[in-house]
């Protein structure tokens, strides 16, 4: 991939959340003759944002426009084709997340309402046959929070594994380009060397994937026993790190192969839908990777360890992402 073509597709990713969203929203809007009114009720700061990545998609990435315009129709339409009426009031939130009302929001991206029922749905926009994004939290936090069952211990437990890990990680990579560790990565700074993943060399990068290898099985071992010695409270904690933090939350993804964009998918999934696959849960095999797998019937949930940014502080990211098996079969 060429310079200019990874910009772009950083452009892509960067803008394609937030347009989508707002068209999707405006789309409902327009076929209900809401036009104006949803108009009013975005907010100015929102609006001076979309305002700009317009301008920004115009000049250096025309070709995304009709895409997402397009993506926005085929979206609302499968919407109102769910619920066999055309929503009302359609309101884009994901740009309140520090509002007041942000603790009833959770993943939501727009609410509804149907017949003064409010539905929260959240919008995805992925390429076709990929995970989706669904949560991402804290390391040393992350049992504590999505499995609060589990004895505290774990979580500190954990969290000094990877305090020595981290140590180790450090060692390992000064040792490989001649330096001793003096407790930091100052010295490592200063000859020149990146903090970034994907900017190591490829020596350096093998280093650093087996660390991350080496927090994931960690948390495999953790896991498995959790899943086998607590069936029934893990899997209530399983909706939530497959997106539905709400039992209202609708999940509607738009699977692309842009830029050619043939044969578009649209999955709609709903709490429900995860409910009845959970007494299938089991714990695949861990792969020596960076990532854990589960299998809920129809539905694959990864857990991945990733850097925040730099990978020179212990402050690492869990991603969760979910395929469900019949979006890669369409």
């Amino acid at each position: 991939m060429t310079q200019n073509q990874t910009k772009k597709e950083a452009l892509f990713n960067e803008v394609k959340g937030s347009l989508f969203e707002y068209l999707v929203a405006r789309e409902i809007a327009i076929l209900g003759n809401e036009e104006l009114g949803f108009q009013k009720s975005l907010d100015p700061n929102y609006l001076n944002v979309l305002s700009q990545q317009d301008r920004m998609v115009r000049q250096f990435y025309p070709e995304m426009l009709p895409f997402l315009v397009e993506a926005s129709k085929l979206t609302a339409q499968h919407i109102i084709n769910y619920f066999n009426e055309i929503p009302t009031g359609p309101k884009v939130v994901g740009k309140f997340s520090n509002s007041s009302i942000s603790s009833e929001l959770h993943e939501a991206d727009m609410l509804l309402s149907l017949r003064d029922v409010i539905c929260p749905v959240s919008l995805k926009m992925n390429k076709k046959n990929a995970f989706v994004n669904t949560k991402s939290g804290g390391v040393k936090s992350f049992f504590s929070q999505y499995f609060p069952f589990l004895d505290s211990g774990v979580q500190r437990e954990f969290n000094k594994f990877i305090d020595l890990e981290f140590h180790r990680l450090a060692v390992e990579l000064h040792d490989l380009h001649g330096m001793d560790y003096p407790g930091h990565f100052n010295l490592w700074i200063s000859r020149g060397l990146s903090e970034l993943p994907g900017e190591l060399d490829p020596d350096s990068r093998k280093i650093l994937k087996s660390y991350y290898s080496r927090i994931a099985e960690k948390m495999h071992s953790i896991l498995g026993p959790a899943l086998n010695a607590h069936f029934e409270r893990f899997k209530d904690a399983l909706p939530s790190l497959l997106g539905f933090g709400s039992k209202n939350i609708l999940q509607v993804i738009y699977f692309h192969t842009f830029p050619l964009n043939k044969n578009p998918l649209i999955e709609i999934h709903s709490h429900q839908d995860v409910l009845s696959q959970l007494d299938k849960a089991l714990l695949r095999p861990f792969g020596s990777v960076s990532s854990l797998e589960f299998e809920i019937g129809e539905w694959i949930l990864q857990i991945r360890v990733k850097p925040m940014n730099k990978f020179t502080t212990t402050a690492i990211k869990i991603n969760c992402s979910v395929k469900v098996r019949r979006s890669i079969l369409s």
